[in-house]
C-alpha cells in the first residue's frame, strides 16, 4: 500500500479548470467562436456606427482595427481572469468544504482511496479514464470534466513523481484490461 499526504489549495483547483478549458474541444471551440465574435463586432459594429454618424474615414477603419486586433488578443486573458473570479467564488460559497484542504490518496492492490475533510472515497482504477500531467499536478480523471487533484509538491523529488505516475497507469491498464473479456471466437465441430 503506498500513501501520499498534501494540501489541495484553491490555485490547484483553478488549475484544473484552466487545465480543462485549454483542453477540451468543445470548450477551445466556444472561446475561438467567443473571440472571433467579438472582434467582428468590435470592428463592423464600429463601422457601422461611424457610417450612422456619417464620420466614416480611413482613420475609424485603422481605429476600429486596431481596437479589433486588441480584443482578439486579449480575449482569452479576460477569460481566464473571470473563470479565477469565478473559481474562487465557488470556493467561497461551497457549502462543501470538501474540495480544498488536506488530503491523503492511498493506493492498494485492487483500488485508490482518497480520504479529507467531509470526504472518504474509494475507486476501483477502472473508475479512471485517463491520467494527465501539467506543469504542477497530475490530474487522474474520472470522467471528461472532474477529476482527482494530485499536485506535485505531494511527492519528495522527482523519481517519486514518476514511480506514483507509473505505478497508477500501470495499475489503470491493468484494471482495464482484466475488465475488457477476451474476444472468443466460436470455432466449428470436426467433421463439419
Amino acid at each position: 500500500m503506498t500513501q501520499y499526504t498534501y494540501d489541495i489549495v484553491p490555485d490547484d483547483f483553478l488549475a484544473l479548470n484552466i487545465y480543462f478549458a485549454e483542453n477540451d474541444p468543445v470548450v477551445k471551440k466556444s472561446i475561438q467562436k467567443l473571440r472571433t465574435g467579438s472582434t467582428m463586432l468590435v470592428f463592423f459594429g464600429g463601422l457601422i456606427f461611424m457610417l450612422a454618424l456619417n464620420m466614416f474615414t480611413p482613420l475609424a477603419v485603422v481605429v476600429y482595427g486596431v481596437a479589433a486586433a486588441l480584443v482578439y488578443k486579449f480575449m482569452p486573458k479576460m477569460l481566464y481572469r473571470n473563470m479565477r473570479k469565478n473559481v474562487e467564488r465557488t470556493l467561497k460559497s461551497a457549502s462543501s468544504k470538501s474540495i480544498c484542504g488536506e488530503k491523503t490518496f492511498t493506493m492498494d492492490e485492487k483500488t485508490c482511496t482518497l480520504v479529507g475533510e467531509e470526504e472518504h472515497s474509494t475507486y476501483e482504477y477502472t473508475a479512471f479514464s485517463k491520467v494527465v500531467e501539467d506543469k504542477q499536478h497530475c490530474y487522474l480523471f474520472l470522467d471528461d470534466v472532474s477529476a482527482l487533484i494530485v499536485p506535485f509538491r505531494a511527492f519528495a523529488d522527482e523519481a517519486g513523481r514518476s514511480a506514483f505516475l507509473a505505478g497508477i497507469s500501470a495499475k489503470i491498464e491493468a484494471a482495464k484490461a482484466e475488465k475488457t473479456p477476451e474476444s472468443t471466437v466460436d470455432k466449428p465441430a470436426d467433421g463439419v
